[in-house]
């Protein structure tokens, strides 16, 4: 008679693992009952492939990209970014006042480059479209621009962090957006605009929107030639539309879902490319499956990267993951979700992958709330204890009769990185350490 047959078992060995949760420093859950024998260690070695995912979302992410760069392997890459301004501080712009100077001040969080001093060269547009506070964002949306305001041309160096512009042209069509307000609606001002890569581009930039140091100087003058401040910020309502061209790449013709076998000794997680890691659990599974009576008392995934890995992704997430109905949901949300010592299966079971939106929509009214177990990188390696999530495919096969889970896609928590990972073929592991009961 197996474990699963045996629901109070499972009691068992949540109660085990409970109690013994503080023992950080022993692989081995110690412990003293009656009928309980025999530990053992058992490691699996687990297959890699890669899958393909257009659906990337970019609204609810603190940074925003615009540029293009070109990956040897993965093809071109574009993005500009929406963003709204909104009036954050500073003086009422007055009939009396007459604009001095704009100055975007833009807080670099990383930037791929053509070489070490790069032009940057993007254009700033209205917008035609309306961004709405209540939707969902994908990186395959694409809105209506309506006219050029400002044009930018600066050299990047590898070394800034901070990027500084004074706009003219867009501080005249701005500061007449502003003028014709009252001066209590400034109060309440704001406006969509975007950031879009011109033709002789050479970097593609992260920015971090929600930093302080990100925002837009409108510098006033009175009759007197007193100068004035006002500071606009840019709020969170912003995504990043993406353009992935993989035309001249083995990638060519790739659709949303495919399964690839991109190379014989790594896989990838690239999220803007739309490139990630799927893990296959299916011996795993087996193995709990047609054991008999046991706990597990440790359980360990260990993901290994390949040298070239450089920068690599520094936290990734695990997604449960089947190719029919494409991404479920977080893996590892189970066991450590505790309500007043209870189960909360409610919170467990209802929970939907709200990264990636598998569907053919790229604009989709809604919002979720998800918090994944993660991964971080520590000497090219990605290690999980994932003792619990195993535990929870038996109480979800016992008492709600659902399938294990057979497959893990690897998500990079940030899901605008610039980084990306190459996992190593055959590095994948785990590690299960068990003790029988008779």
């Amino acid at each position: 008679m197996s474990l699963l047959d045996k629901g109070s078992f499972l009691i068992i060995g949540l109660l085990l693992l409970i109690t013994s949760s503080c023992e950080q420093d022993e692989n081995i859950i110690n412990v003293n009952v009656e009928g309980v024998t025999n530990t053992s260690y058992i490691e699996f070695n687990l297959p890699t492939s890669e899958i393909f995912i257009d659906s990337l979302r970019t609204d609810d992410s603190d940074f925003i990209l615009v540029g293009d760069y070109e990956d040897p392997l993965l093809g071109t890459l574009a993005a500009e970014a929406y963003f709204e301004l909104k009036y954050d501080s500073g003086a009422v712009i007055a009939d009396t006042l007459s604009l001095d100077s704009v100055v975007f001040m833009l807080k670099i969080e990383d930037q791929l480059m053509k070489d070490a001093l790069a032009i940057f060269n993007i254009d700033i547009y209205t917008l035609s479209d309306t961004l709405f506070s209540e939707a969902i964002y994908l990186a395959n949306k694409k809105l209506s621009l309506d006219k050029k305001v400002q044009g930018v041309t600066e050299n990047i160096y590898q070394t800034d962090s901070l990027l500084t512009f004074s706009g003219v042209e867009f501080g005249r069509y701005f500061y007449g957006d502003i003028k014709r307000l009252e001066s209590v609606d400034l109060y309440n001002y704001s406006n969509n605009f975007s950031f879009v890569p011109a033709s002789e581009n050479e970097a593609f930039v992260s920015f971090d929107f929600a930093s302080d140091e990100s925002k837009v100087l409108v510098y006033s003058r009175d009759p007197n030639d007193s100068l004035f401040i006002t500071q606009f910020k840019f709020s969170n309502l912003h995504f990043t539309q993406l353009n992935r061209d993989k035309s001249n790449t083995d990638l060519a013709g790739i659709s949303n879902l495919d399964s690839l076998h991109f190379a014989d000794v790594f896989t990838i997680i690239n999220p803007l490319h739309g490139l990630f890691t799927v893990l296959d659990f299916s011996e795993v599974i087996l193995f709990m499956d047609q054991s008999e009576n046991f706990i597990i008392n440790s359980a360990e995934l260990e993901v290994g990267l390949t040298e070239a890995s450089i920068d690599p992704i520094e936290r990734v997430n695990f997604f449960t993951f089947n190719e029919v109905g494409g991404i479920n949901g977080n893996a590892f949300a189970s066991l450590d979700r505790l309500t007043q010592g209870s189960l909360n299966y409610v919170e467990i079971f209802n929970q939907a992958a709200n990264d990636f939106l598998l569907s053919e929509e790229s604009f989709i009214s809604g919002t979720g709330a998800f918090s994944p177990v993660i991964s971080e990188v520590s000497e090219l390696t990605y290690n999980s204890m994932i003792t619990l999530s195993l535990e929870d495919q038996y109480l979800r096969k016992t008492f709600l009769e659902n399938d294990y889970f057979e497959k893990l896609v690897m998500i990079a928590e940030d899901r605008l990185t610039l980084n990306q990972s190459f996992v190593e073929r055959g590095s994948v592991t785990v590690k299960i350490y068990y003790t029988k009961v008779n």
